[in-house]
């Protein structure tokens, strides 16, 4: 059936509607990625969106379970170019597992000209409504869900690292696994009083969907348990950490989103394809009072990707290791294991005395 997606700067455009849902709502981002498609649309920073891929025969691509972020598509609905003439067996897979999830897809849409009206206005927010309208609509899992019982991976860890879960990503959890640490995660919402009763060697501040505002009440406890451990923070968790020592953030026009974001490292000043997904930056307003210097800068516009504490042990990056990218994630986790090694030194010395 035809379906119609309305941006909110009034725009319409019309296209094939595939799914059981016929209704929903979102904010409108677009992917432009030729590949970790599968990934996109499982990462838990993708919930709630209205997504255009670009990429033509996205759906034609192999869908592998394996590659989940989350346990579920994250997305409201997703926009694409192609004809969807269900030929094969990779689109059947692809159409069967959305409307399995609730989320519809729009095909044969004019992409081009859609992304031109967010590169114009900015992303923005938008409705789309099939031919037959119910008056039951898909809000695409936009309930922030954050775990109520602490988990504990690979308890015989040297090294005992604690995960404050804002939308974890399957791939931070393997990359930390490989490094052999006793992993426990918690939720977002916890105070330094219980993360030091866990006895924790350092932190680590997952990523996540949303404004990080949305933990303001919090921040102060943060803050607290981020000056007592090492602690490392991505996405979300980035802006989140920045917050709690007082950085300002700000609404970008249009994200960063896909794997081959170019940052580069403001001493060294190379330069590292990264995987990024963020709709949000923290501004360089203010930024000298909070103590934190940026570490990584994007290439692109020169947004702050990276920051490094001057007077504590903390480190935080925009972007996400996947274990793709073997040099900077190497550098990354040498730096933070360094910082982990010297702080048990400071406390065995402490307790010696």
């Amino acid at each position: 059936m035809e379906g119609i997606i309305q941006l909110a700067n009034g725009k319409q455009y019309t296209g094939q509607w595939h799914g059981d849902v016929t209704y929903c709502i979102g904010e409108v981002i677009f992917y432009t990625g030729m590949g970790n498609f599968l990934e996109f649309v499982t990462d838990p920073e993708t919930k709630g969106k209205i997504v255009i891929a670009t990429y033509p025969g996205i759906l034609h691509s192999r869908f592998d379970p394996t590659k989940f972020e989350s346990d579920d598509l994250q997305l409201t609905a997703l926009i694409i170019q192609q004809e969807m003439l269900v030929y094969s067996e990779a689109e059947n897979n692809w159409l069967s597992f959305f409307n399995e999830n609730g989320i519809p897809i729009m095909s044969g849409m004019d992409t081009r000209t859609i992304i031109k009206q967010l590169l114009k206005d900015g992303e923005m927010k938008a409705e789309m409504t099939a031919g037959h309208h119910s008056t039951n609509p898909s809000f695409g899992n936009q309930k922030r869900e954050n775990p109520e019982k602490i988990k504990v991976l690979h308890p015989t860890g040297n090294t005992h690292l604690v995960i404050l879960d804002f939308g974890i990503k399957k791939s931070l959890l393997n990359w930390l696994q490989g490094y052999h640490c006793k992993l426990t995660i918690v939720p977002g919402e916890i105070t330094a009083s219980e993360i030091t009763e866990l006895k924790p060697d350092g932190l680590v501040f997952s990523g996540g969907n949303g404004h990080p505002a949305h933990f303001q009440k919090y921040f102060e406890e943060y803050a607290k348990m981020t000056k007592l451990y090492p602690t490392i923070g991505f996405g979300l968790g980035h802006q989140i950490i920045a917050l709690s020592f007082g950085a300002g953030i700000e609404k970008m026009k249009w994200g960063h989103r896909g794997f081959k974001q170019a940052t580069f490292h403001t001493f060294t000043k190379q330069v590292y394809l990264t995987n990024q997904n963020h709709g949000y930056h923290i501004s360089v307003k203010n930024l000298d009072k909070t103590g934190f210097k940026p570490s990584f800068l994007s290439v692109q516009d020169g947004d702050i990707e990276g920051l490094i504490h001057q007077e504590y042990p903390i480190a935080t990056y925009q972007f996400h290791p996947d274990g793709s990218n073997f040099k900077l994630e190497s550098w990354i986790k040498n730096a933070y294991f360094q910082q982990l090694e010297q702080s048990k030194g400071e406390k065995l010395y402490a307790e010696a005395k």
